[in-house]
């Protein structure tokens, strides 16, 4: 049997309240994941809000050579980011 193993997750910054920040972390950590091989593809469900840093967020995975897709919204305010695969 498999073990399985621990992924380090990056921490958010300075444990933030504000909410654009935790959501530009969430992004990152899916981005290093994909970056780091431990996953192909990883979804980040029912983000808050996350048009507003969406467009950083694309930035952030083109300069790492990721794919980044922001899904159609599932309900007001709330929208789900793809990040993977590698490009």
């Amino acid at each position: 049997m498999d073990v399985p193993q621990v992924i380090p997750l990056v921490p958010a910054p300075d444990d933030s309240d504000d909410p654009d920040e935790k959501a530009l972390a969430e992004i990152d950590v899916a981005i290093a994941m994909v970056v780091g091989r431990q996953a192909i593809r990883v979804r980040l469900t029912a983000l808050p809000f996350v048009e507003r840093i969406v467009g950083l967020g694309a930035a952030h995975a083109h300069a790492a050579g990721v794919a980044f897709r922001l899904e159609p919204a599932e309900r007001a305010g709330v929208r789900t980011v793809t990040v993977g695969p590698r490009e």
